[in-house]
């Protein structure tokens, strides 16, 4: 049956067409030098592939190394809520002793580079490499976003600072591809960036990168998108990528969801001439001298009819590698029919954050045993990248939330704050303890400053902060759980962990919390999970469900049959009108 589902074609990377050279990486860092040269602001600027691999890293002489997070508005900062954070509000980081390789275990041998090494060493380094991944990793041939669009739907209300909204569609995304914590995609050091100052680069119009630009020390989001204000960050930025610029009907601000339109940036490009050869010379050190994009790490692959890519780390899908469970677990078989299912619905589905209009949703869909072991993952074709890591995390995510020792397992960890979320869940009655199947836009709806989510004014959901301590560094449960292994990677002190970086081997790279998956049962017995990631959280949550279908939950064990605060929690949530025409 696999053999008949899945085609793989392996000798044909997914970048087989335009990428970026070792001469347009250097024209791109020139360009940007000299325009911060213009606006005065000393600078490290970061160029990156569509997959997050680093091809460039300058340092302007004199630029600043140090870089400090700050989740929430300015005018907080002197509040005495600030120095109740635990998160990563307020964290300074200077130099930074990164290793280059992380091993990835499974089904890929050996480790795979993920960062560059000794040189990079910097707050300002892992900043702007973060915010020119963001970039890349969201863009496609359907959509150029950037960390500005990033930082408009992942907060406490969308759009941000409108009261009495619920929160972003991508609440919680920063916390993935974690450089050092993912095992499946270990590109971003801070993880996705909401900082403006990064842009994504395309030639002959294929997606095939990013340039993110760091100077002012400061790490943050634009907090109100109606003043459009200009950084210079973001200047420097879009002359970088002059000639490399995404097409204008593609970018976010041509994007409109619920009737809210995307910002892409508040700048402008200008025209004018590339500085000439050896123009850098003198102007800084490269990091990171210019190199060629590597060849992609996906292969182009068809499943079950649907053309799409595949990492052969993930592919072709394997059975169950978590201990028996009763009636037995997901044979090859059936994670092949749950991707091509899924592959399927995506085609069906009308995107909602891609151009044309009429186009399908392209999305990442993974599936996971009840361990959290990934057992295959399938992306239909230009899904965005950023998804590759997130259906993984959705996905573990689920199975975790709905087992029957998620609750201990937690608690075992033995840290006070992560029992704090353990035992304010158990006080709405939710025990974590097989009783209820959960999706990811259940768990994401307890775990938000307001509950319900878009009511001011409540408390907040039991594996969130309450809205006086929240930022986006500082969100509860997600960011508890990764805080001290992040620590431990920029100051490089180990962690009191064992080998995974929430310490939980069934959320190996972290969790995710907003919508998108579902729990798979056999019978009442749960045994494993799909999470999907790529296009809007409605479209995911149909593909996951068209995925899943057959292995779905007993009515009795769903989340949308409890009530919590008087409030029931929700299941899924698909689009009114889902079909393409």
């Amino acid at each position: 049956m696999v053999a008949a589902l899945a085609t793989l074609l392996w000798t044909r990377p997914a970048n087989a067409g335009a990428v970026l050279t070792a001469a347009d990486v250097e024209r791109i860092i020139a360009q940007a030098v000299a325009e911060a040269e213009r606006v005065r602001l000393r600078v490290t600027v970061a160029v990156v592939d569509h997959e997050g691999n680093v091809l460039g890293l300058f340092k302007m002489t004199d630029a600043r190394d140090d870089i400090t997070f700050r989740g929430f508005p300015k005018k907080r900062q002197s509040e005495a809520v600030f120095e109740m954070q635990q998160g990563l509000e307020g964290v300074l980081i200077g130099r930074v002793p990164l290793t280059g390789v992380l091993h990835v275990p499974g089904r890929c041998e050996g480790g795979q580079p993920t960062a560059p090494t000794e040189l990079v060493r910097t707050g300002a380094a892992v900043a702007a490499i973060s915010k020119a991944g963001t970039a890349a990793f969201f863009s496609t041939q359907g959509n150029a976003f950037t960390p500005r669009t990033a930082a408009f739907i992942i907060q406490p209300h969308f759009p941000p600072g409108l009261k009495e909204t619920a929160s972003g569609p991508l609440f919680g995304v920063q916390f993935s591809s974690l450089f050092g914590c993912s095992d499946v995609s270990s590109r971003l050091p801070l993880g996705l960036s909401g900082d403006a100052g990064g842009l994504p680069l395309y030639k002959r119009g294929r997606a095939v990168g990013g340039v993110g630009v760091e100077g002012d020390g400061i790490y943050t989001l634009d907090f109100d998108p109606r003043d459009d204000d200009v950084t210079k960050e973001e200047l420097i930025a879009t002359a970088a990528a002059r000639t490399f610029a995404a097409p204008p009907h593609i970018r976010a601000d041509q994007i409109l969801v619920g009737g809210l339109r995307f910002p892409f940036a508040n700048t402008r490009e200008t025209s004018g001439r590339s500085p000439p050869a050896g123009f850098l010379t003198g102007k800084g050190t490269a990091l990171v001298g210019s190199v060629d994009a590597p060849p992609s790490r996906f292969r182009r692959a068809r499943l079950g009819g649907v053309a799409g890519t595949v990492d052969p780390c993930f592919f072709p899908p394997v059975g169950s590698v978590d201990p028996p469970v009763a009636g037995g677990g997901l044979s090859a078989e059936d994670v092949s029919r749950i991707l091509t299912r899924g592959a399927r619905e995506a085609l069906r589905l009308r995107a909602a954050i891609r151009r044309p209009l009429g186009d399908h949703a392209r999305v990442n869909i993974a599936v996971v045993d009840r361990g959290g072991g990934i057992l295959g993952i399938f992306r239909t074709l230009d899904a965005p990248v950023f998804g590759f890591d997130v259906s993984v995390q959705k996905a573990r995510a689920t199975a975790f939330f709905s087992a029957p020792l998620a609750g201990e397992k937690l608690a075992a960890l033995g840290n006070f704050t992560v029992r704090q979320f353990v035992a304010a869940a158990a006080s709405d009655g939710l025990h974590l303890d097989g009783r209820i199947a959960y999706t990811d836009r259940s768990i994401g709806f307890i775990a938000r400053p307001f509950f319900p989510d878009d009511i001011d004014g409540t408390s907040p959901g039991a594996l969130s902060r309450p809205v006086e301590t929240w930022s986006v560094f500082n969100d509860g449960l997600q960011v508890e759980l990764v805080r001290p292994f992040f620590l431990s990677v920029v100051t490089g002190i180990p962690p009191e962990l064992p080998s995974t970086c929430t310490g939980l081997s069934e959320l190996k790279n972290g969790l995710q919390i907003f919508a998108g998956s579902m729990p798979i049962y056999r019978g009442s017995t749960l045994i494993g999970a799909v999470g999907v990631s790529g296009d809007g959280i409605d479209q995911d949550d149909a593909v996951a469900a068209a995925a899943g279908a057959g292995f779905g939950a007993p009515p009795a064990l769903r989340a949308d049959r409890v009530f919590v605060r008087g409030v029931r929690l929700p299941y899924f949530k698909l689009p009114r009108r889902p079909e393409r025409r």
